[in-house]
């Protein structure tokens, strides 16, 4: 039995396939510079300071950001030529990049207005880092999900991308602005923005953890529908519905979960008043983990 008939070759997709890497190792590249730009950060040098890694954690969550959201636009059967190829993930690629950065934008004067991001990565904070590589993920995460969902290359199909990632980006501030609310709460004495400018990194985690959690339940909600590019807009409306009660029921899910995992520990109390980050690097498995087991268990 020959055993290269197991193997599947085919010359024409796998140029396509090498264009497309080249394309994405480009825009990774790129993505150092423009993020240092936009920061006002020498690159070099912030990721040559082994005591300053606030701007490297940020860096690594936009990678892994557009890297999810490349994975969208090449997601499926194969386009036809390498020339289309180029030009969906190419446009794609750039759009990804604009999306981190506009997510960048919102995340600072809406979700968390009381603290700027951006400021704290130039201060070297290290928690700022990991909010900001969380949030970078958790939208690129959406972002994918309509990417596979819509399936459609053409001017329409990237309207309905734009529109879901709007969508999901008021999902996002909605629940941050919840999740804050309950903070305040059972935190009398402290604020969120507070333990984020003192550079509570275990806190930072178990929030990312959350945020990413959350936006696979956003993920979650879209197998319970099938596009249609004539209803775009109507079902844009009920996957935010839709998107909401599984938000719900997430977070229950996951609480119970975190609950069982870390029982006996006084989680609140080792995670805001102490800073440990193990306790938040647990929590913010356990967000995760739930959130990927959702989205298999409704797909």
């Amino acid at each position: 039995m020959d055993e290269l008939e197991f193997i599947y070759w085919d010359n024409i997709n796998n140029v396509t396939l090498i264009v497309n890497f080249t394309i994405a190792v480009a825009m990774f590249a790129c993505l150092r510079f423009f993020l240092g730009y936009i920061s006002h950060f020498d690159t070099a040098k912030e990721l040559a300071s082994a005591n300053k890694p606030a701007f490297g954690i940020s860096l690594a969550g936009a990678i892994i950001a557009v890297s999810i959201v490349l994975a969208g636009a090449i997601y499926g059967e194969p386009v036809f030529t390498v020339k289309d190829s180029v030009i969906a993930v190419g446009v794609y690629g750039i759009l990804g990049i604009l999306f981190m950065v506009i997510t960048r934008l919102i995340f600072d004067r809406f979700a968390l207005p009381g603290v700027s991001v951006a400021q704290e990565l130039e201060k070297h904070n290290t928690a700022a880092g990991v909010i900001d590589a969380g949030n970078m993920i958790a939208t690129s995460i959406v972002i994918y999900t309509v990417m596979i969902w819509v399936s459609d290359n053409s001017l329409r199909g990237v309207t309905d991308v734009v529109s879901g990632f709007l969508v999901s980006q008021v999902l996002l501030t909605l629940y941050m602005h919840i999740r804050l609310r309950c903070f305040a709460k059972c935190n009398d004495e402290l604020t969120f923005d507070d333990q984020l400018k003192q550079g509570n990194v275990a806190l930072a985690l178990r929030f990312s953890g959350k945020r990413i959690g959350i936006a696979f339940a956003i993920a979650a909600a879209s197998n319970l529908m099938v596009y249609e590019m004539y209803d775009s807009s109507i079902l844009l409306a009920y996957w935010a519905g839709v998107a909401v009660v599984v938000m719900v029921a997430f977070s229950i899910i996951a609480r119970i979960a975190q609950k069982l995992i870390l029982v006996g520990i006084e989680v609140d109390k080792q995670v805001v008043h102490q800073a440990n980050i193990a306790v938040g690097a647990v929590q913010c498995a356990v967000y995760v983990a739930m959130g990927i087991l959702l989205v298999q268990l409704m797909g």
